[in-house]
C-alpha cells in the first residue's frame, strides 16, 4: 500500500476540570496510577474547600492534559502551579504551552499576582522549559535535618592565617540575629 498523507484538524479546549475527566486523565496522563487514585485526587481538587484549581486540555471530548494551580494559604496573592501532564502524542503540538498560558490567565483572574513552582535542581530540562515560559529562579536555601542521627562534629572554619573565612562570618552574623 502506498503512503498517504492526511490533513487532520482538531480543536484544543482548555477548561476547568470536571468529575467525568478522571477516566481520561487516568488513560492519557496518569496510566501509572490506578483509576481510583486519579479519581480521589481529582475529587479533592474539585471539593468546595479546595485551594486547588485544576485545568484540563480537551481534544475531541477527551482530557489529554492537565495543570493545577494551588493558592498559597499564607500568601493568597501567590499560587503554585504543578501537575503539568500531557499525553505523549500531543506534546509536540504545544498543549503544555496552552495549559501554562491558561493557568496564568485563570490565576490572574482570581487575584493571584505571582505563580511559583518548586523543582529539584536535577530537573534541568523542566527548569529550562519553565524559564522559556517566563519563570525566573529565586534564591532559596533549603535546610534539612535527618532526625534520629547523631549530629556531625563541626570543624573550625579558618584560613591559613587563622582568620575566619567569609562563610564563617556570615554564620556569625546569622547567630547574632538569632541571639537578638
Amino acid at each position: 500500500m502506498a503512503t498517504q498523507d492526511f490533513n487532520l484538524a482538531g480543536a484544543l479546549k482548555v477548561r476547568s476540570a470536571e468529575k467525568d475527566d478522571a477516566a481520561h486523565l487516568h488513560s492519557y496522563c496518569f496510566p501509572e496510577k490506578t483509576k481510583t487514585q486519579v479519581t480521589k485526587e481529582l475529587d479533592a481538587d474539585l471539593a468546595e474547600d479546595s485551594q486547588t484549581h485544576r485545568l484540563v486540555a480537551e481534544v475531541g471530548g477527551c482530557a489529554i492534559g492537565q495543570i493545577t494551580i494551588t493558592r498559597n494559604a499564607v500568601e493568597p496573592e501567590v499560587a503554585g502551579i504543578g501537575g503539568l501532564a500531557v499525553s505523549a502524542p500531543f506534546r509536540p503540538l504545544g498543549v503544555a504551552d496552552h495549559l501554562v498560558a491558561a493557568a496564568e490567565s485563570a490565576a490572574a483572574d482570581d487575584g493571584v499576582e505571582t505563580l511559583e513552582i518548586e523543582l529539584p535542581s536535577s530537573e534541568t530540562n523542566v527548569i529550562q522549559r519553565y524559564k522559556d515560559w517566563g519563570f525566573t529562579e529565586k534564591p532559596l536555601v533549603v535546610l534539612q535535618k535527618a532526625l534520629g542521627e547523631a549530629p556531625a562534629e563541626e570543624e573550625e572554619d579558618a584560613d591559613e592565617d587563622g582568620e575566619e573565612n567569609e562563610a564563617a562570618d556570615a554564620g556569625g552574623e546569622q547567630q547574632n540575629l538569632l541571639d537578638a
